[in-house]
């Protein structure tokens, strides 16, 4: 019987680490249809401003259908690092993420630590990101969340604190600022303005995939 399940683990082990290996080719193929060459990878910033516009929408737009379609799961960012290096990702999803934080905090009348701060933030997970861009509502919270982070870094960073003493204010801050109710108030004080820039975003990105469609039907 021990023997039984052992062959039929290993050979869901096998089945699996296949599935994986499908799963992570496909994932390749799609990728490399989207960025057209891995050269386009190393010298994005290099690229024509519509060029990287159409890599960048296009990109976050697959991650979100794989994120969705539960394709590779947790190895998801895995091989999207192994493709686009350390850094790779980071700098062509900068591409939507700056432009969208500098509209959003004009607005808000903040800027300096805070643009720098969310940017970091929103380009970190790029999965989330893309799930947060399917409604303003998401992107409120995600947004949110980003400026709580801040806060808590920005008030220990002002009283000079480091280790020990930046770790005990960071969690004694951070469970204020963090705090469900404190989240839930600056979300919807967010969302008009948010919602706002969401709007520009999908006009944006409506913008970009009209300018590519003659390209794809040619």
């Amino acid at each position: 019987m021990l023997e039984k399940n052992i062959k039929k683990a290993l050979l869901e082990a096998k089945d699996n680490k296949e599935k994986l290996l499908i799963e992570e080719n496909l994932v390749k193929s799609r990728i490399l249809m989207i960025v057209e060459s891995e050269s386009n990878i190393k010298n994005f910033k290099k690229l024509p401003k519509r060029k990287q516009e159409v890599i960048a929408y296009t990109l976050i737009e697959e991650i979100r259908f794989l994120s969705e379609n539960n394709i590779l799961n947790e190895q998801l960012m895995d091989v999207l690092g192994k493709l686009f290096g350390s850094n790779g990702l980071s700098s062509i999803t900068q591409t939507i993420v700056e432009p969208m934080v500098s509209s959003l905090l004009s607005k808000l009348g903040l800027g300096g630590f805070f643009k720098n701060f969310l940017t970091s933030f929103l380009v970190s997970d790029p999965r989330r990101l893309a799930s947060a861009l399917k409604s303003c509502e998401e992107l409120s919270k995600l947004i949110a969340e980003a400026l709580s982070e801040a806060l808590v870094m920005m008030l220990g960073e002002k009283a000079g604190l480091e280790g020990k003493g930046y770790s005990f204010m960071r969690n004694a801050l951070g469970g204020a600022v963090k705090d469900t109710h404190f989240i839930s108030n600056l979300e919807k004080q967010l969302a008009s303005t948010v919602c706002g820039v969401f709007n520009g975003f999908n006009q944006k990105a409506t913008q970009v995939y009209n300018k590519l469609q003659p390209a794809v039907t040619t």
